[in-house]
């Protein structure tokens, strides 16, 4: 069994650009009215709904599935989004990301007791085949997770936190005594420590599903490669059932009657192909594709197509710079900082973030659509994020006073500023190889390092493909001192998970006792409460930008291409969508799609 921490299986906290894990098929955006975005949120339009249409959904990738298609093993959005439309998870959720009673199940918290209760929303609920699903399927899903031979990377602290767990998991018992079955719609499970992130979709309560009935007869070790998790015999509660598969390429769809909800598809079908980034322009425009998620940094070549309406919404995603700090202690499972690190200098690294244009640079290579962030907690968070944060906005001259205050002089007069001891000072830059426009950005950054006196090479002389990247950055080599990364938040904002002490992915290794209190705040029973919940996530962000231990550059908005064919659409999430988001409830006016003029 392949067991993992926290953060691991956080699911929606991602590494952008890399084919890691991926908690749902469904694209993480936020279209709160609130926020300054540079297209509508939603369409709306004219016209009659076509019987009998195929709505036809483009995923953008550079690379295929993997065939695998059931939530407790994918590893990649690809696979993720093609399993999504049939294998849906336990619970709904509203606007801001927190559980409601929208899905299959709600989940009802007891603070002082320490107890999670989850019931069903109905009790007729049947799964795509039409047997019927009830509390049972979800136990026995958490149970096989926590078997010897399950092979996912979604067994996480979660599970271990209900009480009997780490019995079950060693052999010692035959049960999970903070697992109790009240009904066949309600089971009640006792856990070790409560935490705010419970209240979240993605968070601490386990909310995978897989058939009993079915899965009952397979090994769990056997799961990977049954064709239950990779045909058409996909079962799920989801909105529809798989009529066809073209391994790696395409997968077509049906309605499932049995839908949970009582409502069915708007369409006759939906057919998903991978599309390659490259094309997808040209696809959109003939009108092949109702739908596709579209590069930012192609904009001006599809933004006034006339066969297509554009949606802008925020992503649960943001970029940052941060540093090498120390290493990560396999044995104590544990982040050590090195307290004599070259970066280890809070003005330094002060200096370091004043001295890029993260404005400019976002107008200019991303088409506005990248926008500078001034938080490690991004505005798609909401309320909790904090907007009133000053940031780091472009200011050289104050990057080369804080410079010259922590020591760091050009003695000799080449424009170059020296270290400490006043000899040479390097700072070796990693930066991952993705988009002309981010090859851009990277020499800008060298470049505006550069005028306020700091030489900065960059890591192997070039960018770095994007897993060997993250392989040298978890690794800490030490020829890395800073390095630019990327986040996918997913709905979880709680930071401990890339940023705390014992978090294999905080990369940097930054600890401290400060950091370590401020974290810790935010997961205590006291957040259950709204107010406190932002008082502490506003005080960590202070701190955190004090620190400068990383540097928030961009948060993004996605960009969604339809076919004005699509009668409907909304980017809001959750059960804050009208129509939305959600493929199930599309329109289509119009037997095929409309083509660019």
């Amino acid at each position: 069994m392949k067991k993992t921490t926290k953060l691991f299986a956080l699911a929606g906290i991602t590494l952008l650009s890399a084919s890691v894990l991926a908690a749902c098929g469904a694209k993480s955006s936020s279209s709160s009215s609130e926020q300054n975005l540079s297209f509508p949120s939603e369409v709306k339009q004219d016209g009659t709904a076509v019987a009998d249409a195929q709505l036809k959904y483009a995923f953008v990738s550079a690379t295929t599935s993997s065939g695998l298609l059931i939530d407790e093993l994918t590893e990649n959005t690809t696979d993720s989004t093609f399993g999504g439309m049939v294998d849906i998870s336990m619970f709904g959720y509203d606007g801001d990301r927190k559980l409601d009673d929208s899905g299959l199940a709600k989940a009802e918290f007891d603070v002082k007791g320490k107890k999670i209760t989850v019931s069903l929303t109905g009790k007729d609920y049947k799964w795509s085949d039409g047997e019927p699903f009830t509390i049972n399927d979800y136990i026995f899903t958490i149970k096989s997770m926590a078997s010897k031979d399950y092979t996912g990377v979604r067994f996480d602290d979660k599970f271990l936190n209900i009480v009997g767990m780490d019995e079950f998991v060693a052999g010692t018992a035959s049960d999970i005594s903070g697992l109790k079955k009240i009904d066949d719609y309600t089971v009640e499970l006792t856990v070790k420590e409560m935490s705010p992130s419970m209240m979240y979709a993605g968070g601490d309560v386990p909310a995978y599903i897989q058939p009993e009935h079915i899965y009952k007869d397979i090994p769990v070790a056997d799961w990977e490669k049954s064709e239950y998790s990779r045909t058409a015999k996909l079962v799920g509660m989801g909105p529809w059932k798989i009529k066809e598969i073209v391994n790696g390429e395409s997968i077509t769809y049906v309605p499932n009657e049995y839908f949970f909800k009582g409502t069915t598809p708007k369409t006759s079908s939906l057919k998903i192909d991978i599309v390659s980034p490259d094309t997808i322009v040209s696809e959109m425009k003939a009108g092949n594709y109702d739908i596709a998620d579209m590069p930012v940094d192609q904009l001006d070549s599809y933004k006034d197509a006339s066969n297509l309406n554009i949606v802008g919404s925020l992503d649960s995603a943001y970029e940052y710079i941060s540093f090498n700090f120390g290493k990560y202690d396999e044995s104590a499972k544990k982040n050590v900082m090195d307290e004599n690190a070259k970066m280890n200098d809070v003005k330094l690294r002060q200096a370091i973030a004043y001295a890029i244009d993260t404005k400019t640079a976002g107008d200019s290579l991303y088409n506005g659509l990248y926008h500078p962030a001034n938080s490690l907690i991004i505005s798609f968070f909401g309320d909790i994020h904090d907007s009133e944060l000053e940031g780091y906005s472009y200011d050289p001259e104050k990057a080369k006073k804080l410079l010259e205050e922590a020591g760091y002089k050009d003695v000799d007069g080449d424009g170059i500023r020296e270290g400490k001891d006043g000899k040479e000072f390097k700072i070796t830059f990693a930066a991952r190889k993705r988009t002309e426009a981010n090859e851009a950005l990277v020499q800008q950054y060298i470049a505006w390092w550069k005028e306020v006196g700091l030489n900065v090479e960059l890591y192997t002389g070039r960018t770095v493909e994007i897993n060997s990247f993250y392989d040298a950055i978890q690794a800490n080599d030490p020829a890395i001192d800073m390095y630019a990364g990327g986040w996918s938040t997913g709905y979880d904002p709680n930071p401990t998970g890339t940023w705390g002490p014992i978090a294999a992915f905080n990369m940097s290794r930054f600890v401290s006792d400060e950091n370590t209190k401020l974290l810790n705040a935010i997961s205590s029973t006291e957040s259950f409460d709204d107010k406190k919940n932002v008082e502490n996530y506003k005080a960590w962000q202070k701190y955190a930008h004090e620190q400068a231990f990383a540097i928030p550059t961009f948060e993004s908005e996605s960009i969604t291409a339809l076919n004005k064919r699509v009668k409907n659409y909304d980017s809001n999430y959750g059960s804050a969508s009208g129509k939305g988001i959600a493929l199930e409830n599309i329109e289509l006016t119009a037997d095929k799609g409309v083509v660019a003029e």
